[in-house]
C-alpha cells in the first residue's frame, strides 16, 4: 500500500483534527505521571537528517524531548516551525531535545534531498527523522500535521498536542517537566545530538518565492534572502529592499526587513508584497525607497476570524496578491482563504472560503480553498492555485460563484495530462494566464503545465529544453510570449519562449539598492 492510499483512509479524522486546530488553537492531551506509557524507540535503520549520527530516545534519557510530527507542504506545520525553534533557542542550555519526524503528505516529499533543502529554506536546526513510509506516524499513533509529543526526562509520554502551538504553550509544558525531572532526580546534564549546518550558497537568489514582470523591470521575492530583488530584463540588479536576515522592521530600502516575502502586486510605482512569515501586506515606494505596514500586526492570527481594520488585525500566511478594482485581492494560505484590503478604507476582510481546509465549490462564503498559494485574474475570473487540494479554482465575482477546473480532493495528485477532473496536479503554487491559456507551476512534480479553458480545462505538460529540470518551481509571469518561472529550489529565474517552449536562465548580476 503506498503512504498516500494509508493517510488516505485517515483523512475524514485529519479533516475534523485540522479544522479544530486553525479555529481554536492547538489541542492537548495532558497525561498524569501514573498514566504515562513509555516513549516509543525509533525503528532500526531510521534515516536522520541534520544531524551527525541517528538518534535514539534512550540516548535522550534524562532530557525533555519535543517531538514534531511534520510535512513541508503543510502551512499549519510551517507555522510550528518558528515556535519550536524560540523553544530550542530559549532552552539552549538545559536538557531539552527537539526533534522532527518528516512524514511527507505528497510524493515529492519522499526524497531526502527535497527535505534537506526544505530544512534549508525554513531554517530547521533540528535532528529530523525520514518516515517515507509513515512507520513512526503508526507507531504513534499520529493522525494529523502537525502532531507534538513532549517526553518526560523518564522516557514516559507526558503531552501529546495536535495542531499549532500558541506562545508559552510548550514552554508552559517543558517549564513543568524540568521541574517534575529535577524533583524525581531523572534529569541527566550533557550534550543533546549534535545538529550539521546544510545551508548552502547558492548565489543571487535563495530559494526564490514569487515574480512579476512589468515593462523592463522583473521584480523577484528572493524569500531565503528575506529581500525584494528588483532587476531589468539583461538580469542587471538595480534595486534590493530588505535582507539578508529575517526582522519586522519598515524604513528606507537598507534598513527594513521582511520574513520570506512571497506574492507581489505592483500598483503604478508602488510594490504590495505578501511577508509570508510575518503575516503581513507591505508597501514599497519603488521612488522613495521606503517600505511601510498596510496590513497585519506581524503576529499569526489564531483563525480565520472576520477581518477589520488592517493594522489591527492578525493575518495568516498571506502568499500571493492580485490588484482589482483599487484593491486587493490576497490568498491567505494559512486561513485556506481569499481576503480582500481595500486601502482607500485601510479595511481587511475575508473574500472567499469558509475557512475549513477542503475542495468545495459554491458560492463565496460557503466555499472552501486547502492553502491557496497563487492568484491571477482575467476579467471577472479570479483564479486560483489551491496548493493542497492540488488544484485549480476559478472565483467567479460577478457571480459569487467558487468552481473547480482542475483537481478533486486533498489527497488526490499526481502529473496526469487529461481533461478537467482527470487530469492530476502534485501542490501547485501558482498560475498566470495569456488568453484562453493558463500555465501552472506544478511545483511537486517539477513542471509547468499548460490548462485551455476553452478545450474543455484540458491539461498538458509543456515540454521545456534548453535548461535542466526544474526543481518545486514556485512563482509565474507573463510577459508578451515570455513565459518568466522562479524556480525556486534551483535558486534561478527561467525564461521560457512560448512560441518554441525553449528557455533559458536569466543570470543576474550586480547588487545595486
Amino acid at each position: 500500500m503506498t503512504s498516500r492510499k494509508k493517510i488516505a483512509r485517515l483523512w475524514p479524522f485529519l479533516l475534523i483534527v485540522l479544522v479544530v486546530a486553525v479555529v481554536a488553537g492547538a489541542q492537548l492531551e495532558t497525561r498524569s505521571r501514573s498514566s504515562r506509557m513509555k516513549a516509543v524507540e525509533f525503528p532500526a535503520g531510521t534515516r536522520w537528517v541534520n544531524t551527525r549520527q541517528p538518534v535514539t530516545l534512550q540516548s535522550l534519557r534524562g532530557r525533555v524531548v519535543v517531538m514534531d510530527f511534520w510535512t513541508y507542504c503543510c502551512i499549519n506545520c510551517l507555522h510550528a516551525l518558528p515556535r519550536l525553534s524560540a523553544l530550542e533557542q530559549a532552552y539552549a542550555n538545559q536538557p531539552v531535545t527537539v526533534l522532527g519526524v518528516h512524514s511527507g503528505k505528497f510524493d515529492q516529499e519522499h526524497h531526502e534531498e527535497l527535505v534537506r533543502e526544505a530544512i534549508d529554506k525554513y531554517d530547521v536546526r533540528r535532528p529530523v527523522a525520514m518516515d517515507d513510509d509513515f512507520t513512526i506516524w503508526n507507531l504513534w499513533g499520529v493522525r494529523a500535521w502537525p502532531t507534538i509529543v513532549v517526553i518526560d526526562s523518564a522516557g514516559r509520554v507526558a503531552r501529546t498536542m495536535t495542531g499549532e502551538p500558541e506562545p508559552g504553550q510548550l514552554e508552559e509544558i517543558v517549564d513543568q517537566l524540568l521541574a517534575e525531572g529535577r524533583r524525581d532526580g531523572t534529569l541527566h546534564a550533557g550534550a543533546g545530538p549534535a545538529t550539521v549546518n546544510i545551508a548552502a550558497d547558492t548565489g543571487a537568489l535563495h530559494f526564490p518565492g514569487k515574480i512579476l514582470v512589468d515593462g523592463e523591470r522583473i521584480f523577484i521575492a528572493d524569500s531565503g534572502h528575506n529581500r525584494l530583488v528588483i532587476a531589468n530584463k539583461s538580469g542587471v540588479i538595480q534595486q534590493t529592499f530588505g535582507g539578508p536576515d529575517a526582522g519586522f522592521t519598515d524604513g528606507d530600502a537598507r534598513h527594513a526587513r521582511f520574513h520570506e516575502p512571497q506574492g507581489m502586486a505592483l500598483v503604478g510605482n508602488q510594490l504590495y508584497v505578501a511577508d509570508r512569515n510575518n503575516h503581513t501586506i507591505r508597501l514599497l515606494d519603488l521612488a522613495a525607497q521606503t517600505v511601510r505596514t498596510v496590513a497585519g500586526t506581524g503576529r499569526k492570527a489564531a483563525g480565520s476570524g472576520p477581518g477589520g481594520p488592517a493594522l489591527t488585525t492578525d493575518l495568516r500566511s498571506p502568499w500571493a496578491l492580485s490588484w482589482r478594482e483599487n484593491g486587493l485581492d490576497i490568498a491567505m494560505a494559512g486561513s485556506h482563504q481569499i481576503w480582500r484590503f481595500d486601502p482607500r478604507t485601510d479595511e481587511i476582510r475575508p473574500l472567499a472560503g469558509t475557512g475549513m481546509e477542503a475542495l468545495t465549490d459554491g458560492a463565496l462564503g460557503d466555499a472552501a480553498f486547502a492553502q491557496p498559494s497563487g492568484l491571477w485574474r482575467a476579467g471577472a475570473v479570479l483564479y486560483v492555485a489551491d496548493s493542497e487540494s492540488s488544484a485549480v479554482r476559478a472565483i467567479d465575482l460577478a457571480r459569487g460563484v467558487v468552481s473547480t477546473l482542475v483537481g478533486t480532493g486533498l489527497f488526490d495528485f499526481g502529473l496526469v495530462d487529461g481533461y478537467g477532473v482527470q487530469a492530476r496536479l502534485q501542490h501547485p503554487l501558482d498560475v498566470v494566464g495569456a488568453g484562453s491559456r493558463l500555465y501552472i507551476a506544478d511545483s511537486f512534480n517539477n513542471r509547468i503545465r499548460l490548462l485551455d479553458t476553452t478545450d474543455r480545462n484540458r491539461v498538458t505538460t509543456l515540454a521545456v529544453t534548453g535548461v535542466t529540470p526544474f526543481k518545486e518551481p514556485s512563482g509565474l509571469s507573463i510577459d508578451g510570449n515570455l513565459l518568466y518561472v522562479a524556480d525556486t529550489n534551483n535558486h534561478r529565474v527561467v525564461v521560457i519562449d512560448l512560441s518554441t517552449n525553449r528557455a533559458k536562465v536569466l543570470s543576474l548580476s550586480g547588487a545595486a539598492r
